[in-house]
């Protein structure tokens, strides 16, 4: 049973989510409680793909690119506060993802593609860092949307023919769900979603999204793939555009339910692109190093 991709994917996360809530709550308080969420993060990612050096394939670098980005969040919390101004994580966020993102690319990248990806990363990371709202608790709302952009893109990647890349996009929505589902159900707990732990999370978003692109084949597919993730991308907007309606949210509790289902929207669109069906990429009679379920069980 702990080898079933189910288990794997949303059970063990979840668990593991909620265990590290917990021991961050005793230890620190539940204004931090959210940060056992990423522990829980990694410790699913320990435990697939696993924490391997040297890293070859981009599933095997997806681990290290959590843990560095863990690294800066820390960094800036203790420099700023938890609830501090969010300039400098974002900053710290956008180097993390100006080498992650090279990295997942590898030597012989295109220098186009590296610009759009950087361009995207830069987009996402600034609607998460300051369109987090305060309803129904600071960070909440970001979580709730940052949860189903990343069902999303388990979507994209499941029907894009990686499901490893759509168990690691699960595996990343069930811990954001644990973080802020707690700060969006029960808002007088005190639990905060803070900038620098949002941003961690949307850094392994955007890995595993990168990875997604990287994986199609081009030009055709591939350029259909950064097309999808960027549809998928609009979602983070809402959070942004709620940020600026502070005083109506407060006198009207159903706008934040509103603003999760107008995310919906793009996230929807994105998967049900009509191209979406002709861009599984076909197994040839090579493994394929960044997912096993594509390598020939004969081989």
């Amino acid at each position: 049973m702990i080898h079933h991709p189910a288990f794997q994917s949303l059970v063990l996360p979840l668990l593991l989510a909620l265990l590290g809530i917990a021991v961050v709550r005793a230890g620190l308080g539940a204004r931090h409680a959210a940060w056992g969420g990423l522990l829980g993060l990694l410790g699913a990612l320990a435990w697939l793909p696993g924490f391997e050096w040297p890293a070859v394939a981009r599933t095997q670098k997806l681990p290290w690119i959590v843990l560095a980005g863990l690294g800066l969040a820390a960094l800036v919390t203790v420099r700023e506060g938890s609830h501090g101004r969010p300039a400098l994580a974002w900053l710290a966020a956008l180097l993390a993802w100006a080498a992650a993102g090279l990295w997942l690319a590898g030597a012989a990248a295109d220098p186009l593609a590296l610009g759009a990806a950087a361009v995207l990363g830069w987009a996402v990371l600034s609607l998460l860092a300051w369109g987090r709202g305060d309803a129904p608790a600071p960070g909440a709302l970001a979580a709730a949307v940052l949860t189903l952009a990343t069902l999303g893109l388990a979507g994209l990647a499941a029907t894009g023919g990686s499901l490893l890349l759509a168990q690691l996009a699960l595996m990343l929505a069930s811990t954001v769900a644990a973080a802020g589902c707690w700060a969006w159900l029960r808002p007088a707990s005190g639990r905060v979603v803070s900038p620098a732990l949002l941003l961690c999370f949307g850094l392994a978003w955007l890995s595993i999204a990168w990875s997604w692109v990287l994986a199609a084949p081009a030009p055709v597919s591939g350029n259909a793939s950064a097309v999808r993730v960027a549809i998928l991308t609009l979602a983070f907007l809402v959070p942004a555009m709620l940020s600026r309606l502070r005083a109506p949210v407060r006198a009207k509790p159903w706008l934040p339910w509103a603003a999760v289902l107008l995310a919906a929207v793009p996230v929807v669109l994105a998967v049900a692109w009509p191209g979406g069906i002709h861009m599984a990429p076909v197994p040839d009679t090579a493994a394929d190093p960044d997912d096993p379920y594509l390598t020939p069980s004969w081989r």
